[in-house]
C-alpha cells in the first residue's frame, strides 16, 4: 500500500468552482474545525478542492499513461466520461454480458476490468438488475488549508474582469467576477496497489490468468499516475487562472500492511509518519516499510529517505512496487 500527504503553497487559483451567483463564479469552500492556542475549538470556512476533482484528475492521468503502455481503456473513459459500466447501454457498447445473478458477479467484474484499467483502479458500480460494485483502489480526500497555527493560511477574493470590445454592442460586453483562493494546502491519498488487478466479488473464477499476466503493468501505470498529484496537475479553470503552485513538502510510505500517513498540518508530520509506520509494522506483523520525503521547508524528516523532487519520489515508488 502507498500512502501519502503533500503540502502545496498555491497562490491565485480557481481550481475548484461551484455554482455561479449572478456574475460571480464562486470557489468551493467547506467548514473545518481547528483548535486555537488558547484551547477552544472553532469553525472556519476555508477554500478547498474536492476529492472528486482530484480523483478525476488522477484517473485521467491514468488514462494517458495506460494508452502509452498499451493497457485497455474504453472510449468513454478516454473522453473523461467516468460512468464506468453503470448501465446496460454501456455494457452493449463494450459487448459485456450483464450479470445473471450474484454468482455471476465475479465473472462480470473480471470482464469489466479487462476492458478498462481505470475501472480496475478507480472502481465502478453497475446499477442494473443484479448490481455489482468494485471499490476504488485509489482514495483521496479534500485538499484543505494546513492548520498549523491560529492563523489559517488561506484567503478568498473575487477578481473583477470585463469582456470588452470597441465595435461590439453594449449587450455583448460583460462584467464578471471570479473568486480565487490562495492557501498553504495539504492533501492525503492512498493507493492499494496490492489489490489492483485482483477481483473482489464472489463467484466462479474466469479469465483471471489474463488479469494476473498484466497486473504488474497495471500497478506500474497506477504509480506513474501519482506524478500528476505530486506536481499539482489537477483542477479546473487553468487556462486563465493557472495557479502559482509550489510543492513545499511531502511524505509517502510503501508498506505491506494497511497504513495512513499523518496529514500535513504539523511541521513534524514527515517524522511522525515514519515513526508510526515502523511501530505499525510490528503491531500488524508487516515485513516492509519504506518512507520517502520531499523537504523544502526545513522540516524534521527523522529517518525518512529524502528526495529532491517528485520525479525522484515516483522513481523510488516504481522500484519498490516492482520488487
Amino acid at each position: 500500500m502507498i500512502s501519502g500527504s503533500v503540502r502545496f503553497l498555491v497562490n491565485v487559483e480557481s481550481l475548484n468552482g461551484v455554482e455561479s451567483v449572478g456574475n460571480l463564479s464562486r470557489h468551493r469552500t467547506a467548514p473545518i474545525v481547528t483548535r486555537k492556542s488558547t484551547g477552544e475549538y472553532v469553525i472556519r470556512y476555508v477554500p478547498v478542492i474536492s476529492g472528486e476533482s482530484l480523483a478525476h484528475a488522477y484517473q485521467m492521468a491514468l488514462v494517458e499513461i495506460a494508452e502509452k503502455m498499451g493497457l485497455p481503456v474504453t472510449h468513454r473513459t478516454k473522453q473523461g466520461e467516468l460512468i464506468k459500466f453503470a448501465n446496460d447501454d454501456v455494457l452493449k457498447e463494450e459487448n459485456i454480458a450483464s450479470p445473471k445473478d450474484e454468482k455471476d458477479a465475479r465473472r462480470f467484474e473480471v470482464d469489466v476490468m479487462l476492458k478498462d484499467v481505470v475501472a480496475d483502479v478507480g472502481g465502478f458500480m453497475y446499477a442494473g438488475k443484479n448490481p455489482v460494485r468494485r471499490s476504488s483502489k485509489f482514495s483521496v480526500g479534500y485538499m484543505i488549508p494546513s492548520l498549523k497555527t491560529d492563523e489559517i493560511p488561506a484567503q478568498l477574493e473575487a477578481q473583477f474582469h470585463v469582456r470588452y470590445s470597441v465595435v461590439s454592442s453594449k449587450d455583448e460586453q460583460a462584467i464578471y467576477n471570479v473568486e480565487v483562493g490562495s492557501a498553504l494546502y495539504t492533501v492525503s491519498f492512498l493507493l492499494d496497489d496490492g489489490l489492483i488487478g485482483v477481483p473482489s466479488n464472489p463467484g466462479k473464477a474466469d479469465k483471471e490468468d489474463e488479469l494476473l499476466r498484466i497486473r504488474g503493468a497495471r500497478v506500474e501505470a497506477s504509480v506513474r499516475a501519482l506524478y500528476h498529484l505530486l506536481t499539482g496537475n489537477f483542477g479546473a479553470k487553468r487556462s486563465r487562472f493557472l495557479p502559482q503552485l509550489e510543492l513545499k513538502s511531502a511524505v509517502l510510505t510503501v508498506t505491506d500492511f494497511p497504513f495512513v500517513v499523518e496529514p500535513g498540518h504539523s511541521d513534524d508530520y514527515i517524522k511522525l509518519s515514519h515513526e508510526r509506520a515502523e511501530r505499525a509494522k510490528s503491531i500488524l506483523m508487516g515485513k516492509k516499510v519504506k518512507t520517502f520525503a520531499i523537504n523544502r521547508e526545513g522540516l524534521d524528516t527523522g529517518k525518512a529517505e529524502v528526495k529532491s523532487n517528485p520525479e525522484e519520489v515516483v522513481e523510488a515508488l516504481l522500484k519498490e512496487v516492482k520488487g
